[in-house]
This record gives structure tokens, C-alpha cells and sequence, in this order.
């Protein structure tokens, strides 16, 4: 099956349901389909064919996804950029990818102007754009190429968010997409009748791989130009919103909003994320949502651009009895837990998280790149893990942000769980720094819940001594006010390697 059949195969079995809500109107199925078909049309017009890229600086609208499914039917490739880059970035991703095509939403017109890109524009429609740029490219149609299009030909590059050096694109195969595709469907139980409220932006796996499940099933989805809880809160109810996914930053922006308390939230039924949460906002969602009493249910997800993206799976089930925990593999994908010599490793052992499955095909011009994360067959995550007697795991830490101190591995993801449970702490993160005697020192970054006193970083020091053993304490503390943090909430500990001094 290829990504643009899931809009062509319910236009034919459920032409009239609704599809999408999207700029404050109402698509069916059906004219969905007919406005992917203009789009592929207007593609092919501009000379746009089998393996050419076409990318596209906006945020989420139904011009957007209407690119998504008609270059996906031509057998072009979609390049989402991320509208968070700044101008070099964008140099970067462009020449990369080398699209023949740029569509930009006119609120980034500066931005691009200053990255240059030798590429032919045009205007995706935006709330207050005039849409004339839009209908005269889709007047230009031309007839479909006939070229055949294959389940394994690559329809979308995704870059990576770039926390580590510059972004890499992962290539996504139609074959990848749409096996995944059902595979989450499977395990969210989604159905006709479902309503996914999607805000993620459109640059992030977040976005088109969770919208990809319910619109598969024929489900409605209602799509935000960008996270806004006032917006998120006054539609919600409206819409009777029955599926939410959420990061925790976005999460606690819903359940601490002065709205949510008179909120009508009794049409969801399930609530699934992926999270680090060392300060407990997943704790306070449950709360607010009911969880723990049955008036939703909750599920602990986890993946990666580069692997499906649902890699594994904590069902509801089992989610407040493994609370922390990212579940067992997804139907469809074999796991191991690999050593760095690439064996498996016993039950109850660290070891990276590899998998076999829907993934990427590797990463765009970049060979090196992919045979590194394609290593063995496996697709390597970098994430390391600890599986328990049944199989259920949890994730250690993150490969790269493993500490050698003292000839001792260092996890930091443990030693920022044991910081946050001092209550002086509001978050923390652990990084390994250059260390003449220990090769690499401990180093915590805190955001404090209150005002610090004199003895505050001796005695998280000697916090971490008490519950741990002394080679995980802080050899330093420092103090920031908030942590840095990508589009999506994620944080990027390189940014705190390069100002408290770069490993």
C-alpha cells in the first residue's frame, strides 16, 4: 500500500465522513481526494516528478497536507523545514536536500531571503495570505506522470532535530510509513469514530506519523496551525476530542491553564505520550485527567524519526503497575538490546535499544551516517535500556550521554532522577565534562523550585552521595533559570555542554 491510498481508499469506502478540520472548515474524504489530485496536478505543472524534492516552510494548514499525500502520489518526496531554523540552518537543509521546489508561508519571507536558495518559490497560503500564488499554481496543472511509484520509493525526509551537530534527513518509505501506520492503529484501537487533535508541527514526526493512523481507519482529525492550550481547551470540547497525544511541556500547559478545571474533557478516551518526565508532569496529567479512576485511559509510548516512529508500547493496562517504564516492542518490530560489541545482552543489563522493522531507509546523502545507525541490520537509537523479567523497559539514558568517571559508567538519566527528588530541585540535567584525572566529571545543570541558599550545591552533592554510590555525585552544580529546549520540548544538553565547557 502506498501513503497516498489512505486518502484515495476512503474516498472511495467513506467519501462523506469527515477527514479533516482544518483552517475552520470542514474536508470529507471525498474532497480530500479531489484536492490531492489538483495538488499532484499543479506538482506536475511546475515540472515536479518521480524522486524530486519539494520542500515546504510553513506551519500546519490544508495546503499542507494536501502537498503531503499529492507528492507522496507522484513519487516526489516531501521536505518539511523546520520554521524554528534560522537562516544558515535553513542554507544547510536546502542545499542538502536540493529541492526543485519551495513552498514559503509568508511570515518567513525574511528569513528565507537571507538564506538565498537558489530554488524556485511560491506562496503556501497562510490566515492572511492572499491565496493567489496558490490557485495559479494549481490552475498550471498538468496531467499525472506515469511514472509507477513503489511501496519502497521514499515519499518524506525528515530531519532530525540537530541536537548533536547538524541535522541529518531521514529518508521514509512508503512501506515504512504505512506498515507503521497500521501497527499504530493496532495498539491505539483506532476507529471510524475517533477525533485526533493534531498540534504538532509539521517538521516533527509528531505531526504526519500520528495523524497517518486515524486517518487510515477513516477517523476525523482536527488540525491545529500550532500548540495554543486556549485554542486546545475551547476546541476540544466542541469537536468531542477523543484521542490526545501530548509531550509533557505541552501537557502541562493544558492542566495548568486557568480553563481546564471547567474544561469538558469526558469525551476522551485515551491519552498516549512520550516522555522523560523527572518532574512529574505525566504524575499531575493522570490527576487531572482521571486516569488512575478510569475516566481515560493513559499510555507510554516510545520511537524516533529514524525508527517507525512507535518503536514500543506501555498499554493502559500496564502503565500505572510499570509507571516509567516504555513497554514491550510493537507488533511488527523485533527488539534487542545489543552491548556495544552487538550482543544481546542479559535480562536486567543495559544495553542499546536496537530494533528491526518499519525504519528509515538511512539518512540523505549521507552514507557514513547510515551505515553507523544501520549497523549489524539493526537500526541502532542510541537509547539504552533495561528490560525486566517480562520483558517490559526502561529506559537508562541516552548512549551518547553515558558518563566515564573514574573508570565507572555514569547514567546521567539516574542521576537526575535521584536529583529530582530533592525538593529544592525543579529540574535537572546531568552532563559529562572533560576531566584530566576522571577522563569525564559529573556535572549537574539544576533549575531550583525555589531561592537557593549558600550550601544549596554541597548538599545535592551530598544528596546524590546518599542514594547512590559516591561515583555518580556532582563534582559541580550550576544554577540556570530554564533549560534549553527544541521546538518540541526536547532538551538539548549540547547547548549546556558548550556553555559550562564542551566535552
Amino acid at each position: 500500500m502506498l501513503v497516498s491510498q489512505i486518502v484515495t481508499n476512503n474516498a472511495r469506502a467513506r467519501g462523506d465522513a469527515i477527514a479533516l478540520v482544518a483552517d475552520g472548515g470542514e474536508v470529507t474524504y471525498g474532497r480530500l481526494a479531489e484536492l490531492v489530485e489538483q495538488t499532484a496536478r499543479g506538482l506536475a505543472g511546475r515540472g515536479v516528478g518521480h524522486g524530486d524534492r519539494v520542500a515546504v516552510l510553513a506551519k500546519n494548514s490544508l495546503e499542507y497536507v494536501q502537498l503531503y499525500f499529492a507528492t507522496a502520489a507522484i513519487g516526489a518526496i516531501l521536505v518539511p523545514l523546520n520554521f524554528w531554523h534560522r537562516a544558515g540552518e535553513h542554507a544547510y537543509t536546502i542545499a542538502d536536500a536540493e529541492p526543485s521546489l519551495l513552498f514559503v508561508e509568508e511570515q518567513y519571507d525574511a528569513v528565507i531571503a537571507e538564506a538565498k536558495p537558489d530554488v524556485p518559490m511560491l506562496r503556501i497560503p497562510g490566515p492572511e495570505n492572499d491565496r493567489a500564488d496558490w490557485d495559479a499554481f494549481i490552475a498550471g496543472g498538468a496531467d499525472l506522470p506515469g511514472t509507477p511509484v513503489d511501496e519502497s520509493d521514499p515519499h518524506m525526509i525528515l530531519y532530525t532535530s540537530g541536537t548533536t551537530g547538524r541535522p541529518k534527513g531521514a529518508v521514509l518509505s512508503h512501506r515504512r510509513t504505512v506498515d507503521d501506520g497500521f501497527a499504530m492503529a493496532t495498539v491505539l484501537r483506532a476507529h471510524d469514530r475517533d477525533v485526533f487533535m493534531n498540534y504538532f508541527p509539521p517538521f516533527h514526526v509528531g505531526n504526519w506519523d500520528h495523524m497517518k493512523p486515524f486517518l487510515l481507519v477513516g477517523a476525523t482529525v482536527i488540525l491545529l496551525r500550532e500548540f495554543d492550550a486556549d485554542v486546545v481547551l475551547r476546541l476540544l470540547p466542541e469537536h468531542r476530542v477523543s484521542v490526545i497525544l501530548g509531550v509533557p511541556t505541552m501537557l502541562h500547559a493544558l492542566i495548568t491553564h486557568p480553563d481546564f478545571a471547567r474544561t469538558d474533557v469526558s469525551s476522551v478516551r485515551l491519552l498516549y505520550y512520550g516522555a522523560y518526565d523527572p518532574s512529574g508532569i505525566m504524575d499531575r496529567t493522570a490527576d487531572a485527567f482521571g486516569a488512575r479512576e478510569g475516566r481515560i485511559e493513559m499510555a507510554h509510548t516510545y520511537g524516533l524519526t529514524e525508527g517507525g516512529p512507535f518503536v514500543t508500547w506501555c498499554p493502559p493496562g500496564d502503565v500505572f503497575a510499570r509507571w516509567g517504564s516504555i513497554g514491550r516492542a510493537m507488533p511488527g518490530v523485533d527488539l534487542a538490546l545489543l552491548d556495544d560489541d552487538g550482543t544481546e545482552v542479559p535480562r536486567g543489563e543495559p544495553g542499546e535499544i536496537c530494533v528491526r522493522g518499519p525504519r528509515m531507509s538511512g539518512y540523505w546523502r549521507n552514507p557514513d551516517a547510515s551505515a553507523a545507525a544501520l549497523a549489524g541490520g539493526w537500526l541502532h537509537t542510541g537509547d539504552v535500556a533495561v528490560a525486566d523479567a517480562d520483558g517490559f523497559l526502561t529506559i537508562v539514558d541516552r548512549k551518547k550521554d553515558m558518563i566515564r568517571s573514574g573508570g565507572q559508567n555514569v547514567w546521567s538519566k539516574e542521576v537526575e532522577d535521584c536529583l529530582s527528588g530533592h525538593p529544592g530541585v525543579a529540574e535537572a540535567a546531568v552532563i559529562g565534562l572533560p576531566d584530566p584525572v576522571y577522563e569525564e566529571r559529573v556535572v549537574a545543570v539544576i533549575v531550583p523550585a525555589g531561592e537557593p541558599g549558600p550550601g544549596f550545591a554541597a548538599e545535592l552533592t551530598a544528596f546524590v552521595r546518599a542514594n547512590l554510590a559516591g561515583y555518580n555525585a556532582p563534582k559541580a552544580v550550576h544554577i540556570v533559570e530554564e533549560m534549553p529546549r527544541n521546538a518540541v520540548g526536547k532538551l538539548q544538553k549540547h547547548l549546556l555542554r558548550e556553555r559550562f565547557g564542551s566535552a
